[in-house]
């Protein structure tokens, strides 16, 4: 059986232009239909400030989220708010600082919080420093910064809301919905060559070989398994330590979850396999099969958003929709395992079924 795993991953490693495809459009998708659906506010600013000062004004407006601050020269920020291009202007000052906006510009009051409460630290620091004697301040602006950088207690912020709310994360879904849609391309292609060796009658000369048939079917389930879920492993693991989305604290358990949804997708390609004659009657019917669960499962859109209960109703066979709750439900909904073993359950019954029956018709096609 390791053998047979070895030699399949062997071949991999030989031909991966397909692995490396199915990656890269997954990555590519879920970052512009995610990442690029955030657009971040754009903001100009000036400043009368000296280059140090404006350097470390700049550093921190850069740590406000979801805003891009770019410094210009004074008539060239007020030039892009005259047209248009840019919905607000913020002028730095020694004393404070000034916003010019566009007259349909509805966020003035959080960028001038974000802006005061950044002068207002700043301003407490330089005045702590000033008020020391010449040959300290140095060191007190050491400190200032140690104490900044390790506060003696920590603020934890929290939010809430109605049981059944209907959260939204386009970066996380996106990410979802595309890496639970396109493994499945990937656990087909590595469920295709027992299409092959049953074409080639390989399958007939494996099954009576030294190697018993339980441990045949054993490593192509397992190396099926593996192959997507290493994709989707790196998939995640690239959006979170790489392009910095945030999984709130669930992405170990995402991960976790992703074999549930695996095994029931290797499952439901093994009884395709079992179904499909010839090697073209097996891509048509992926193909068949893949979009429109990916479709009815919530993968390109959410399916809070769905009021055809046509739609809904017929999104309950698709394995997809369980792999978004549970996915769903460890990152932006935080909920507790309790509350997943529905899905999970419904999952790990198709595989069971799927596999049951895929291998029995299988081996009745065999005999």
């Amino acid at each position: 059986m390791i053998d047979i795993i070895k030699t399949k991953f062997k071949l991999l490693i030989r031909q991966p232009a397909s692995f490396i495809i199915i990656t890269v459009i997954i990555c590519a998708f879920a970052y512009v239909l995610g990442q690029g659906s955030q657009s971040k506010l754009q903001i100009a600013v000036f400043s009368e400030l000296n280059e140090q000062q404006t350097s470390t004004y700049m550093n921190e407006l850069h740590n406000i989220p979801e805003t891009a601050f770019t410094l210009y020269k004074s008539d060239e920020a007020i030039t892009l708010v005259e047209d248009g291009e840019y919905e607000v202007a913020v002028h730095l000052m020694e004393d404070g600082f000034e916003l010019v906006i566009s007259p349909d510009f509805k966020d003035a009051p959080l960028i001038n919080h974000e802006l005061t409460t950044i002068y207002s630290k700043l301003k407490q620091k330089e005045a702590i420093i000033s008020a020391t004697p010449i040959n300290e301040q140095e060191n007190v602006g050491h400190i200032i910064e140690e104490a900044a950088a390790h506060p003696s207690f920590h603020i934890n912020y929290s939010s809430f809301s109605n049981d059944g709310a209907f959260i939204w994360d386009s970066r996380l879904h996106s990410l979802f919905g595309f890496s639970l849609f396109m493994v499945i391309y990937t656990v087909a292609n590595g469920v295709y060559p027992i299409i092959l060796e049953r074409k080639n009658h390989i399958w007939n000369r494996l099954t009576v070989s030294a190697i018993g048939k339980t441990e045949i079917y054993i490593a192509n389930i397992l190396y099926s398994f593996l192959i997507g879920y290493l994709q989707v492993v790196l998939v995640l693991s690239i959006f979170h330590f790489v392009v910095g989305v945030d999984f709130y604290g669930g992405f170990y358990k995402s991960v976790l979850l992703m074999i549930p949804y695996l095994l029931c997708i290797v499952s439901l390609i093994i009884f395709i396999a079992s179904i499909a004659n010839t090697p073209g009657k097996f891509n048509a019917i992926i193909s068949v099969i893949a979009v429109p669960f990916a479709m009815l499962g919530g993968a390109y859109w959410p399916l809070e958003v769905v009021t055809s209960e046509v739609i809904l109703a017929l999104s309950y066979i698709s394995p997809i929709t369980y792999g978004l709750e549970l996915l769903n439900g460890v990152t932006i909904y935080n909920s507790p395992i309790d509350d997943l073993l529905l899905p999970f359950g419904v999952l790990l019954f198709m595989s069971v079924v799927l596999m049951g029956v895929g291998i029995n018709v299988m081996e009745r096609r065999q005999q």
